[in-house]
């Protein structure tokens, strides 16, 4: 069977082997990005409405307009505007207006089987053949003359190929089959390593570590994994330590069928680890039949340091960073700090101890100034070792963006880290910051849903969807989404605050307190669960209890940080405008991290946008000229 090639323009775009060439240039994009694509080159010259192209590319999912239309941009970003290949027709939808020569592929697209080798009555001999040519012809002359071979000493090889790659997936955790909690961090480090080495593919969907660690620990159906996350393979795998050795089992199952596609054994001692990740990965791509050109083979099977100390120093350092708490920050700092030891020259400890300094300063364990003072020189020594590194990208466009104020800075850190890694859910992350915090919100809620395609299940995206819908005034899409967010943890505080304050935006006083009063329930302490209570008592009329809740934040500030910021919000609630821009001028002294993002949009200081004090607040913040 013949597939088919479509050439326009300079373009060349192979369906089979889901690529699209200028030349010899691969041009990367995402798999959705491409599924546009093809659907637009296959009805050139036709307009696809966009209601039926959305049913085209998301059949089984309900997506919005603003998920189309940024595949559309990037299409144009890709393909160029000279000549323009994509017409949009206002209202509609988009027509594709090149020419488009349509071309038989030189390769078969599958292989089939022969008929005569189902019968019952023939015996079949069980062969592994390893693909050792990328070239599909290769290896099917290959089986054929291996077929003639066995049919000549009266035996038959059943020989079914796969038909089509596969171009997404997700790796579970890895079950440490040790039953050592000491050797946990060991599991979670190589499954997150070999996250990281997929994700470097950027024709392969891989879903992110936070996406898949909510399965870790759990009985899993991997085809309800699959539905969940929308892939289609999943990976499992199992650690055994032992003196000096480990031992991995890993599995890759089609989730379409349940059907077994690839499965591997290793041995290996500990000092061979470090290559691991990278070996396995490149085994799974064969058998996913992803094509790597020789630049994706480096990036697959790289590896940021040679001493297998500084790198299982490492996993032990992204295994406490991952578990958020200010105690288990402060120690993944000390096991960054001794990978870098072991080995001066490694990246990604950098990147690691880097995000581990923004940590405690966005989350108030250290004064901000001197926490990302000190993550930012993390951060450039790992771009001086490895500029390539998007972990250290994001690490540095959070920096810029968060307390530095330089949102175009940070926007250019970001997109250079989803050119670098178009899989890595956090560049996305970064990227929409640095859009809804100069009121750019349409754009950044676009950013936010790419991030929530590779990583559904994240809290943190979820919630950033939330908080964006909110701050576009878009109050009934926040109160929805951040349902969703509740859905997936119900005790998370910052969804029933978003919650309850958009209650009360639309007048739904009695439904806004009742969230409120959750979080306070959940979180009395809390210093968002405070804020928000605060802020509802002073819009309702409650200005004793509104005060008791400013008493409350007080109170907290002699333990723990509490950034300024929060008293501004209940302030302004309560009209009390000279108080609300003392706290809000506080909160630009000190550079306090969440205080910037919600001067220039956050609805609850509307009350003070008519004053000049508000102008001048968001020029010192960089937010306007």
């Amino acid at each position: 069977m013949v597939g088919q090639l479509y050439e326009f323009g300079p373009f060349r775009l192979d369906p089979a082997e889901r690529r699209l060439l200028r030349g010899d240039e691969i041009i990367a994009l995402t798999p959705k990005t491409f599924d546009t694509l093809l659907a637009l080159v296959r009805n050139s010259g036709h307009l696809l409405e966009k209601d039926e192209l959305i049913g085209m590319l998301w059949p089984d999912s309900f997506v919005e307009e603003g998920s189309l239309s940024n595949h559309i941009s990037l299409l144009r970003k890709a393909l160029g505007e000279d000549p323009a290949f994509i017409e949009t027709v206002p209202k509609r939808g988009y027509r594709f207006v090149g020419t488009v020569r349509r071309l038989p592929s030189a390769a078969p697209t599958y292989l089939g089987r022969l008929p005569e080798l189902d019968d019952p009555g023939i015996p079949v001999v069980p062969v592994k053949i390893q693909p050792l040519w990328r070239s599909r012809t290769a290896l099917g002359i290959t089986a054929i003359v291996l077929m003639t071979s066995l049919a000549a000493a009266g035996w038959y090889y059943k020989f079914v190929a796969r038909s089509e790659p596969i171009y997404s997936v997700a790796v579970l955790p890895f079950v440490n089959a040790s039953g050592d909690p000491n050797a946990e961090y060991l599991s979670d480090g190589i499954t997150e390593s070999l996250i990281d080495s997929l994700s470097q593919l950027p024709q392969l969907k891989v879903m992110s570590r936070d996406a898949t660690f909510r399965y870790k620990g759990k009985e899993t159906d991997v085809q309800k994994v699959g539905s969940e996350l929308r892939v289609r393979a999943v990976f499992k795998g199992g650690v055994t330590q032992r003196a000096g050795s480990l031992d991995i089992k890993a599995e890759l199952i089609d989730v379409r069928d349940n059907s077994h596609v690839w499965g591997e054994q290793y041995s290996r001692k500990a000092s061979d680890i470090v290559a691991l990740p990278g070996e396995i990965a490149r085994e799974m791509t064969i058998a996913l039949r992803v094509r790597l050109t020789g630049e994706d083979e480096k990036r697959l099977t790289k590896a940021y340091t040679a001493n297998s100390e500084a790198y299982q120093d490492y996993l032990k350092g992204r295994y406490w960073l991952n578990k958020s708490s200010e105690e288990a920050v402060r120690k993944s700092v000390g096991y960054f700090q001794q990978a870098i030891v072991r080995d001066p020259g490694y990246a990604l400890a950098y990147s690691g101890l880097s995000d581990s300094h923004t940590s405690l300063a966005r989350d108030g364990f250290v004064p901000a100034k001197e926490g990302y003072l000190t993550a930012k020189e993390s951060a450039l020594k790992a771009l001086e070792i490895d500029d390539t590194l998007a972990e250290a990208h994001v690490s540095l466009a959070y920096i810029k963006i968060e307390s530095e104020w330089d949102w175009p800075a940070g926007a250019r850190e970001s997109q250079r880290a989803v050119a670098l890694n178009p899989s890595y859910a956090p560049a996305y992350d970064a990227y929409a910051e640095s859009l809804w915090l100069r009121g750019r919100l349409d754009d950044g809620i676009a950013e936010s849903k790419r991030a929530l395609e590779l990583d559904p299940l994240s809290l943190a995206y979820n919630d950033t969807l939330g908080v964006e819908y909110f701050l576009a005034r878009r109050y009934d899409q926040a109160i929805e989404q951040e349902g969703r967010t509740l859905e997936l943890d119900p005790s998370f505080i910052e969804a029933y605050y978003f919650r309850g304050i958009s209650y009360l935006k639309i007048s739904m006083h009695k439904e806004g307190m009742a969230e409120l009063e959750k979080a306070a329930l959940i979180s009395p302490n809390d210093v968002v669960a405070v804020t928000g209570l605060g802020y509802g008592y002073a819009l309702t009329g409650r200005r004793t209890d509104a005060q008791k809740m400013l008493d409350k934040l007080a109170e907290l500030s002699n333990r723990k940080y509490v950034s300024p910021v929060w008293r501004a919000k209940i302030y302004a609630g309560l009209r009390d405008k000279d108080k609300a821009f003392d706290w809000l001028e506080k909160a630009i002294e000190d550079r306090s991290v969440v205080s910037v993002g919600y001067i220039k949009t956050n609805p609850m200081f509307d009350p003070l946008r008519s004053d000049p004090r508000y102008a001048y607040l968001l020029r010192r913040a960089n937010l306007q000229p």
